[in-house]
């Protein structure tokens, strides 16, 4: 086991796993309360069921709803895990491993969302530009992705000194 723990950074991957599922869920949340709800620039399903009527916003209000609800459970199941994994270590779980998974698990979302949701299966386009926002929001999701990483990496020696290092 502790094998393991030092090949991923003091970790294992089934603490970093945990921290990328709570990442995800939380960018999901977050991009529906901003983007869908309070700036409302496009909803879950904008590009199937227009907002422009009273049906259509209707359905598109409820598909957000589901998919906040959707979110906070996929945050909860990657904060519960995280919490099994913490109470499991022998010692305190590094935090820049930790971190630096949440957000690859955040820019993965992004990049999910724009690549599935957006151009793939075409369920909403923000500002209902057609698509125009796409390529940038690639580029963004990927070096929120990196910057994930590097946070992983740059935390992954983290708590594996030992104490004849120290002096």
């Amino acid at each position: 086991m502790s094998h393991q723990r030092d090949a991923f950074g003091g970790v294992t991957r089934r603490a970093l796993l945990a921290a990328g599922i709570f990442g995800f869920g939380f960018s999901g949340l977050i991009d529906v309360l901003v983007l869908h709800l309070v700036l409302q620039w496009h909803h879950l399903v904008s590009g199937l069921y227009p907002q422009t009527t009273m049906a259509g916003l209707r359905t598109n209000m409820l598909a957000d709803g589901l998919f906040s609800i959707t979110m906070v459970v996929i945050m909860g199941i990657g904060g519960g895990l995280l919490w099994r994994a913490e109470r499991r270590a022998a010692s305190p779980l590094p935090v820049r491993p930790i971190a630096g998974s949440a957000v690859v698990g955040l820019g993965t979302f992004d990049l999910y969302d724009v690549l599935v949701d957006h151009v793939l299966l075409g369920l909403h386009q923000p500002l209902s530009r057609g698509g125009r926002y796409n390529p940038h929001w690639i580029v963004v999701s990927l070096l929120i992705i990196g910057a994930g990483l590097y946070v992983y990496r740059t935390g992954s020696s983290e708590g594996r000194e030992t104490p004849s290092e120290n002096v």
